[in-house]
Order: structure tokens, then sequence, then C-alpha cells
């Protein structure tokens, strides 16, 4: 449960490496990574163990999806931080493209009728599933929760906490986006960090 003052739940999300998905789209919703993807998988996990704290990267417990993509990047952040991932099939993506169900806003602002698709509200009843699943496990452990999943899946989240379908960000592979609960609301400390990348490795 959320602690209604002070500091509640944080959690790391993290978008996998690159998969064969997104090179030819033809290798299937559980498509593994490609060859760029494992290597930034292991960027990644070598940053956390080394550098993540710097950055207020630190996490005692780690769970995925359990798409391959996100399993495999999973495997080298628990070979790196000796944590063991529990899989939630609250964290699959969307078996569709997400970004074709948001609102199309009119000189910046939101159509005044707007009636999310079928597909997505389930997506999002999914998402609060996900959120409820994540929290639990943060305060379980009392410290912050690394999660691997997937884009469309972190985007909707926030788009989920703050209440507007009018939010997208554009997300790399193995970047992080940070969130805490303080003070009875949701705190966004990272969008798409990408320290442990350099910039020929960045790819979405």
């Amino acid at each position: 449960m959320l602690e209604t003052k002070g500091h509640g739940p944080k959690i790391h999300l993290v978008r996998h490496g690159q998969c064969e998905w997104q090179l030819d789209g033809g290798a299937g919703l559980d498509s593994k990574l490609t060859a760029l993807g494992h290597r930034q998988a292991e960027r990644l996990s070598v940053w956390l163990a080394n550098h993540g704290a710097t950055d207020g990267i630190t996490a005692a417990a780690l769970c995925s999806s359990p798409l391959r993509r996100a399993a495999e990047t999973a495997h080298y952040i628990q070979m790196a931080l000796t944590l063991q991932p529990a899989s939630f099939e609250s964290l699959r993506e969307a078996d569709f493209h997400v970004a074709d169900d948001l609102p199309v806003l009119d000189d910046g602002l939101v159509p005044p009728i707007y009636q999310p698709s079928e597909r997505y509200a389930a997506f999002k009843d999914q998402i609060r599933c996900a959120l409820t699943d994540i929290t639990s496990l943060a305060d379980e452990c009392h410290a912050p929760v690394l999660v691997v999943t997937h884009g469309g899946l972190i985007k909707t989240l926030v788009r989920v906490i703050a209440g507007s379908d009018a939010i997208c960000m554009r997300l790399c592979n193995t970047g992080l986006t940070s969130l805490e609960w303080r003070r009875g609301r949701w705190h966004l400390i990272h969008v798409n960090l990408w320290s442990h990348l350099a910039p020929e490795m960045r790819t979405w």
C-alpha cells in the first residue's frame, strides 16, 4: 500500500534492449534481442553495478515482463546485481501499437471528446495491475525495485499516473525511467536515462 505521507515506493523502469521485431517487424511479439540488444543490456548491467548509485539507481528487487526480449535483458541485470527476477504477466507489452489509440491534439489541446478504445482501456487496466504488483514488491523489500519491461507499457504507466492520455515520450532501448511516491503523489525522477550507452548504441 502506498504511504499517504512521507516516502513510499521507488521504481526504476527499464525498456528492454533492441529486439529482432524492431528491425524487420516479422519476428513476432515475443522476439529475442539482437546482437546490439545484448550489448546494450550488458552495458546497462555493468553501469548499474558500478555507477547506478551515483544517479540514485539502486534496487533490492528485480522483476520483468515474461516476454523474451525483456527476460533476456533482465538476465544481464540479474548477473550483475545478483538479484533473482520475478516474472509478472502484468508487465507484458500491448499486442497493438499503443500510439494508434492515443488522442490527436489540436493546437496543443486535448480534443473535447475522447473515448479510449476498448483495447487501450483494457491495457490501462492491465497497467494498474502492474503498478500494484510493483509497489507491493517494493513494500515487501522496503527498497527500490528495478522493472524490465516495454516502451509502450512504460509510456502508458506514466499516462495512467498522470491521469492524461495526452502525454508521450521517446524511450531508447535500455533507457531508464524512475518514479518515486512522495507526499501523496508520484514524482518523475528520470525519463529515458541513457548514461550507460554511447551515442552510437542508442536505438528506438
